[in-house]
């Protein structure tokens, strides 16, 4: 499962087929083997706090920051 909380800005998340929009103060559970994604189209700032249940996802983000990078525009 993962968690969002919204802390600041509006952010859109793709949850499943659906896209949920959701501003400030938003909480979002998202259950283990769902298709999801989130971003930022307002334009303005934006951020959220993840929670990855269980722990151990955080290993993985050195690779995922550096295909990022690899493939930004």
């Amino acid at each position: 499962e993962e968690l969002f909380y919204v802390v600041e800005g509006e952010m859109r998340f793709l949850v499943g087929a659906d896209w949920v929009d959701a501003p400030r103060g938003s909480f979002l559970r998202i259950p283990a083997g769902t298709t999801h994604d989130f971003e930022n189209r307002s334009g303005g700032r934006a951020g959220l706090l993840n929670v990855f249940i269980p722990g151990g996802f955080e290993t993985l983000m050195p690779r995922i920051v550096a295909s990022m990078a690899d493939h930004a525009g």
